[in-house]
């Protein structure tokens, strides 16, 4: 019941904030309440543009967007607010929240997209003079997540990218160990991979990433670089040859690969895969989009006994 008061509040507080604006229009769907306020500043994004930057209601194994027993909204989208004088900030916002299945646990996540570079907005030091507790600046794992990273807490993470500030946090009744740490970010990494892919050029232009299988061309706008590594769906490795099976429950999100006697194994939010060799350590973690498995594509090809060569942007996959 705390746990729920608490995102009550959080909303209630959103809510509140938006409702202070003059001429705003609202209207609910599906457990989505939507508040837009552009009736003299846009950002020219819909709502569809800013579900986009967050996971789906069903995307997270193990998770539920239940909505809110008080008010029956599980997702906040406001749309155009104004900031103060001061600042003078036009935001779109969007906030969404999962319960877990098992132990009840909230999982929260958000993310503000702004008019202008979000650096001018949110940082690390306007943070830190607004919490009693120091944030711990960098990722869980130690890799540049976004142009700016901390951890307000043992299970929350903030990063910064071009125009967007985005915030995970999972809200737990124990001691949390590093392993939720590291789920938290993995999030987060899917979080990011949606910024750099929104269409609308939210963070700064990249140079787009071209896979090719005998020459041909596959996975066109879905291979990105994050942080360095190349990241694909698993469908890419289809046209090499390699037998694909999904398994996807309520609980488990898992992709197996099989190719000549080799198999890998990869799932939802993981920092590693299965190899018929063993366990093996990921260098970006596994994360769903439109219903397919987001994964660092060398390691898994190679793998599965596909031999990869890069030249600048561009990424060839060699079955052996």
């Amino acid at each position: 019941m705390q746990r729920w008061l608490l995102i009550v509040l959080v909303l209630g507080g959103l809510a509140g904030l938006m409702a202070s604006q003059s001429k705003e229009r609202e209207w609910r769907i599906n457990g989505t309440l939507i508040r837009d306020n552009g009736v003299v500043r846009s950002l020219g994004l819909s709502a569809k543009d800013m579900e986009s930057l967050i996971y789906s209601a069903d995307e997270i194994p193990g998770y539920e967007c239940r909505p809110n027993p008080y008010n029956g909204i599980h997702t906040v989208i406001g749309l155009n607010s104004n900031g103060d004088k001061l600042s003078g900030w036009l935001r779109s916002h969007i906030i969404r929240g999962w319960t877990n299945v098992s132990t009840g646990e909230l999982l929260r996540v958000e993310v503000r997209v702004y008019d202008k570079p979000a650096s001018e907005y949110e940082t690390y030091e306007n943070y830190r003079w607004g919490t009693q507790v120091l944030p711990v600046k960098g990722s869980f794992s130690g890799l540049p997540l976004g142009e700016e990273c901390f951890r307000p807490g043992k299970t929350q993470i903030w990063f910064r990218l071009g125009r967007c500030v985005a915030e995970i946090a999972l809200l737990v009744r124990r001691e949390a160990e590093l392993a939720d740490g590291l789920y938290v970010e993995a999030l987060a990494w899917g979080v990011l991979y949606r910024v750099q892919q929104h269409p609308k050029k939210l963070s700064m232009a990249q140079r787009p990433m071209t896979v090719l299988v005998a020459q041909r061309p596959v996975a066109q706008e879905a291979a990105m670089s994050l942080a360095g590594v190349t990241v694909a769906p698993v469908s890419t490795l289809k046209e090499a040859g390699i037998d694909i099976t999904m398994n996807r429950t309520s609980r488990e999100w898992l992709v197996t690969l099989k190719r000549n006697g080799r198999w890998v194994k990869v799932k939802a939010f993981s920092w590693e895969m299965e190899t018929e060799r063993g366990k093996v350590k990921l260098e970006r973690p596994v994360f769903p989009h439109k219903g397919e498995l987001i994964v660092p594509l060398r390691q898994v090809a190679e793998a599965l006994g596909i031999a990869v060569q890069q030249k600048g942007q561009t990424i060839a996959l060699l079955p052996k």
